[in-house]
């Protein structure tokens, strides 16, 4: 591999490991406050929103081997992905 390829590959990747952080903690806060707002507390409210995100990677990772393996798309893992980010 040549240095610019790797130098494209590192940036990028680079950027977005970035803007997912910066994503992760805006939406994490989001989804607390909310959980908070409907009477949540303590230790719950902190983990509500690690669930919704752990359910949005499963089915994403589920969708990509999925697409590796060349089989259909569970309709599970179609359906989460599509109602919890839109």
């Amino acid at each position: 591999m040549m240095t610019a390829d790797r130098v494209i590959r590192w940036t990028t990747a680079g950027a977005v490991l970035g803007v997912a952080a910066v994503a992760a903690v805006a939406l994490y806060e989001h989804a607390y406050d909310l959980v908070r707002m409907h009477g949540e507390s303590g230790w719950s409210a902190r983990m509500v929103p690690l669930t919704v995100d752990g359910l949005i990677y499963a089915s994403s990772m589920v969708m990509l081997d999925s697409a590796r393996r060349k089989t259909p798309v569970p309709a599970l893992s179609r359906w989460w992905v599509r109602t919890d980010s839109s």
